[in-house]
C-alpha cells in the first residue's frame, strides 16, 4: 500500500518537476540559482538574472564555457569562493560568468577622444618612445633616479597641503618633513633620503583631484586629452589648481623660467619611462583606446578608495607614483 501511494506522487509530482529544471521552461517561471548556470549554458537559451540585491547581472551576449560543478558521487560540489573583481574594491564576480557593471565615468566624447587618443599614439610611436628608449641608453640610472626624484620633490608641498584638507594631520607631517630632508641633506631632492633608514618616509601620491574625489565629487566625463592623456573633468579641474599652486607653494623664485621648458620635457620622458611597461600592455591589448581608459578609471577609483579608508599605505606609496597619469 504504501509503495503504490509513492509510486503514485511521484507520478503526479514529475511534470512540474520537470518544469522547474528543464532549460527551456516556460517564460516568466523563475529557475532555482542552483539551476541558473545549466540554463545558461545552453546555446540558445535565455540568459538568467539574479534576482537578489546588489548581485551581478549577466549580459544576454554572455557565453559561459565552465561545466556545473558535479561531484564524482553524484552530489553538488562545494563552490569555490568567487575571484575578486578586477574592477572596484569589493566587487566580485561569479566563476564562468560575464559580468557587465557600470562603468566608472561616461564617455559621452567617445568618437573625439578616440580621435585625440590616435594622434596622442601617433606622436608617442615617432616621437616619444624612441626618445625615452634614447634617454634610458644614455643617461645612468643613477642620474635618471636623481632628476625623477628632484622633480617629485617639487611637488610635496602640494601633497601636503592637500592631505591637510582632507584631515589627514600625519600624512601632512610626514610628507613635510619628506620635503625639508629631501631639499636639505637630499641635495634639492635629488637623493631621497626620507624614505632610507632612519626616517622611512615613503613618497605619497595626493592632488586636488583627490582631494575633490575624497569628499565625494564624481569623476564627470571621461576625456582624453591631445598629447596630455587620460583624465576626467574632475582630475582635469583639479591638475590645474595644482600647478597653479606650485609656484606659489615652492616659491616664484626657486626654478628659473629658463628652466621650466626643460623641466617640463624631462618630467614627460620620466613619466614614459617610468610607466613603459603599462604602457606597451595598453597598446598591444586587443582594444587600446578602451583598455586605456578602464585602466585609468580604475586606478583613480582605487587611488580615492585607498585615502577614504587606507590600508597597507606605506606598501602602495611607490605604487601610487609610478602609476600616475
Amino acid at each position: 500500500m504504501k509503495g503504490g501511494l509513492a509510486l503514485a506522487w511521484m507520478l503526479a509530482a514529475a511534470p512540474c518537476w520537470a518544469q522547474s529544471v528543464s532549460p527551456d521552461a516556460a517564460p516568466g517561471v523563475a529557475a532555482p540559482s542552483s539551476v541558473a548556470q545549466d540554463a545558461a549554458m545552453t546555446p540558445n537559451g535565455p540568459a538568467v538574472q539574479d534576482g537578489a540585491a546588489g548581485s551581478p547581472s549577466v549580459s544576454p551576449s554572455a557565453s559561459v564555457s565552465a561545466r556545473p560543478l558535479v561531484s564524482t558521487h553524484g552530489a553538488p560540489a562545494a563552490r569555490p569562493a568567487p575571484p575578486r573583481h578586477p574592477g572596484l574594491p569589493g566587487a566580485e564576480e561569479q566563476p564562468s560568468i560575464v559580468v557587465t557593471s557600470r562603468p566608472l565615468a561616461p564617455d559621452p566624447a567617445r568618437a573625439i577622444n578616440m580621435a585625440s587618443f590616435a594622434v596622442t599614439q601617433a606622436v608617442d610611436d615617432a616621437v616619444l618612445e624612441p626618445f625615452s628608449k634614447g634617454y634610458e641608453a644614455v643617461v645612468p640610472s643613477p642620474v635618471r633616479d636623481g632628476i625623477h626624484n628632484a622633480l617629485y620633490n617639487l611637488r610635496e608641498p602640494v601633497i601636503a597641503a592637500n592631505f591637510l584638507m582632507q584631515h589627514k594631520v600625519g600624512k601632512t607631517a610626514e610628507t613635510v618633513a619628506r620635503f625639508v630632508l629631501n631639499s636639505t641633506i637630499g641635495l634639492a631632492g635629488i637623493f631621497d633620503m626620507a624614505k632610507r633608514k632612519p626616517f622611512r618616509l615613503p613618497f605619497r601620491e595626493n592632488g586636488f583631484a583627490d582631494t575633490l574625489g575624497f569628499y565625494g565629487v564624481p569623476n564627470g566625463p571621461y576625456l582624453y586629452m591631445p598629447l596630455f592623456g587620460s583624465t576626467t573633468l574632475r582630475d582635469l579641474t583639479g591638475r590645474i589648481v595644482d600647478r597653479a599652486a606650485l609656484p606659489l607653494a615652492i616659491g616664484r623664485n626657486v626654478v628659473p623660467t629658463a628652466a621650466l621648458v626643460p623641466m617640463i620635457v624631462l618630467g614627460v620622458v620620466d613619466r614614459r619611462v617610468v610607466n613603459k611597461e603599462r604602457l606597451r600592455q595598453e597598446k598591444e591589448s586587443a582594444d587600446p583606446y578602451a583598455t586605456t581608459r578602464d585602466n585609468y578609471l580604475r586606478r583613480r577609483a582605487n587611488h580615492i578608495e585607498e585615502l577614504r579608508h587606507p590600508h597597507g599605505e606605506d606598501e602602495g606609496g611607490k605604487a601610487a607614483e609610478k602609476e600616475e597619469g
